[in-house]
């Protein structure tokens, strides 16, 4: 945890360094019993997804990249190399990103269950959710409704950067800021989608969430920002959804603006 008492915390907002340390204490967090059965079955699906999507992207990319730069001029060779690495590092982003979504629709249900689990580790005996035939339903479904939630806000702010990024194909200034634009908003979504868990199960609404996040932006953009670079390395970013769903809960924990007296009941799932 930050220094000093946990509730005085979120009237300082942290650092982007110390931000950036919530990764590896959810890291640390992979190791307890109580936190792994709820990182295995997600893990199984990332690898599928990862495997396949990694491939499929790379020869389309590679395709692309032959059609764009087959008339450029031979004295103009040396920005080959440029522009291939501007496109890798766009497509890595987009896959740390992108791909991500649909492994977090899957294991939506097991995070926030985690998110649990991590809160109770750490001294939260109230957050409590019942499980049973009748509850897991309303599990699943609450669960989904919010994943959806979160793409729709991730959709409306993509989709007019991808359009700014196919300009960018026609004025070489703008294709060469685009990645770092790219990663800036891949971060901010990274840290929106793992905090969210711990703000969903105690009733927080998304737009709430946002904006308590504001009062935490550094600390935030550290945490998206080692995320996403982590979720860039291909396989290993499967370990890296739960530890930052986990690493997710405890900065919700540490950096909250204040307490909730209440959570959610366990009738509310059903």
């Amino acid at each position: 945890m930050l220094p000093g008492n946990r509730q005085s915390s979120a009237d300082k907002p942290a650092s982007a360094l110390q931000g950036a340390r919530y990764l590896l204490r959810g890291f640390a967090c992979l190791r307890r019993a109580r936190i792994l059965p709820f990182v295995l079955a997600p893990l199984l699906v990332n690898i599928v997804i990862y495997g396949y999507s990694i491939s499929y992207a790379g020869d389309l990319l590679q395709a692309f990249i032959d059609s764009w730069l087959h008339g450029l001029p031979d004295w103009l060779g040396f920005l080959r190399t440029i522009f291939i690495a501007i496109f890798y590092l766009g497509a890595a982003l987009l896959v740390a990103v992108s791909f991500t979504w649909l492994a977090n629709l899957v294991g939506a249900p097991f995070y926030g269950l985690m998110a649990e689990q991590v809160e109770k580790l750490n001294g939260e005996t109230d957050a409590t959710t019942a499980l049973s035939l009748s509850t897991i339903p309303g599990i699943i479904w609450r669960a989904l409704a919010r994943e959806m939630q979160k793409l729709l806000y991730y959709l409306s702010r993509a989709i007019p950067l991808a359009l700014l990024s196919l300009l960018g194909t026609f004025i070489a200034p703008l294709a060469t800021l685009m990645p770092f634009i790219w990663f800036w908003f891949g971060a901010k979504m990274m840290t929106l989608q793992y905090v969210d868990y711990a703000y969903d199960n105690h009733g927080v609404g998304f737009r709430e969430m946002r904006k308590s996040l504001r009062a935490q932006r550094r600390a935030g953009l550290g945490f998206g920002a080692i995320t996403t670079l982590a979720s860039m390395l291909p396989f290993f970013n499967a370990l890296v959804v739960p530890a930052a769903v986990c690493g997710g809960t405890l900065f919700y924990m540490d950096t909250r603006l204040s307490k909730p007296n209440t959570h959610k009941q366990a009738s509310e799932t059903k």
